[in-house]
């Protein structure tokens, strides 16, 4: 027993290996038809960061990058038809998503009675829709005012566990056919591509190249730490993750750059996606569970209401747009609301949720107009709260 209090205390690794496992065990409890699957890991996660464990950052940013990259990969192959067919509506919904996310937030904090100023609004707008590149132009445009880190750390937990808990539980509530959508959808890219049946099968039997794995790190990292001014708003970049799958999608999409096959062995890139995944929604958890005993103090209440509230009709905007109104098949939509929200760990849920790699083909067309939506929205707020 001193050995295991002493790697719990001391061993970062070890902490996180541990919550990881009890996470993988608690996902496959099921009631009913109900279970959390890898999304678990998240739960365990903020229930040991609650009671106080911790891990550094670096493990979150290295398995965020790792699952981004082999989802981008995985499916690069059906992006380019998606965005022909659904690039619009795509736009649309990250506008919508955004805009709804924004106008509730400010609705909310005015009805606060100015018990919330803008710069905590802002960070709970962002929290709320899980945004890292919300935070990083909310904190821009604030000059790193405080109250929007405060607000963001409040609100992100409620807004990873609304958006986790609606892929999750949206197919039953909602009677989708998960089979039935995917069966859909493999008929559609069938349909739209003929090269697919006949040459793909062998296209993505090569083997694993960790120096094309690599490369799509390096390259996706460079791309997303280049900032572009804008009139207005400041200086966007797409951040790591936007970066990352960006290129990854490009890249898988081509297929081969220069001597390097970016048509990687599927098993590998899926076993990479599960493991990265696990660790990374895992580490966020971890970090964000200090925050659950916070809330309850000074404001919480009132932030934690709002980001609900903000969450949710963001969600509930996107699915009633991609569903109700365009029809868009369930997979690619469930990916697409979370890159209309900007949330990995959203991605990481629908991908589980529904055992299809393309959500991330959803959520990497929705993904670009999302982030300069929140860019300019998170800026709105801060100048016109209160």
């Amino acid at each position: 027993m001193h050995i295991f209090a002493d790697l719990v205390k001391n061993n970062e690794i070890f902490i996180l290996v541990l919550t990881t496992a009890i996470g993988v065990f608690l996902g496959k409890v099921a009631v009913g038809k109900v279970s959390l699957g890898l999304s678990g890991c998240l739960f365990s996660g903020l229930i040991f960061g609650a009671l106080g464990l911790q891990v550094g950052k670096t493990f979150f940013y290295w398995n965020l990058i790792i699952f981004v990259v082999s989802v981008g990969l995985l499916a690069a192959k059906d992006v380019i038809i998606f965005m022909k067919n659904y690039g619009l509506k795509f736009a649309a919904l990250s506008v919508a998503v955004t805009g709804v996310g924004a106008a509730s937030t400010w609705v909310f904090t005015h009805f606060a009675g100015g018990f919330v100023d803008p710069y905590v609004a802002a960070g709970t707008y962002v929290g709320a829709l899980t945004s890292s590149p919300g935070l990083g132009a909310a904190l821009e445009s604030s000059a790193g005012n405080p109250g929007v880190v405060a607000g963001y750390t409040i609100a992100y937990p409620f807004g990873v566990l609304a958006v986790v808990l609606f892929v999750q539980l949206a197919p039953i509530l909602l009677k989708i056919d998960i089979e039935k959508e995917r069966a859909d959808l493999e008929e559609m890219v069938n349909l739209l591509n003929d090269k697919r049946t006949g040459d793909d099968s062998k296209t993505y039997l090569n083997e694993f190249s960790i120096a094309s794995f690599l490369i799509c790190i390096i390259a996706g990292m460079f791309v997303g730490s280049i900032f572009i001014p804008v009139p207005w708003i400041g200086k966007v970049s797409l951040g790591t993750t936007g970066g990352a799958l960006l290129v990854s999608l490009i890249f898988g999409a081509l297929q081969k750059i220069g001597p390097l096959d970016m048509c990687m062995d599927r098993k590998i890139l899926a076993i990479l996606r599960d493991m990265s995944l696990a660790f990374f929604l895992t580490s966020a958890g971890l970090m964000a569970g200090p925050a659950i005993i916070e809330i309850f103090l000074e404001r919480g209440f009132v932030l934690v209401g709002i980001s609900v509230i903000t969450a949710f009709l963001s969600i509930l905007t996107g699915y009633f747009l991609g569903r109700k109104l365009w029809k868009i098949n369930w997979i690619i939509l469930a990916g697409a609301i979370c890159g209309a929200m900007t949330s990995t760990p959203g991605l990481g849920a629908a991908i589980s949720a529904t055992d299809s790699e393309d959500c991330a083909a959803g959520y990497g067309a929705a993904y670009p107009v999302a982030l300069f939506c929140m860019v300019i929205f998170t800026t709105l707020i801060v100048k016109t709260v209160n």
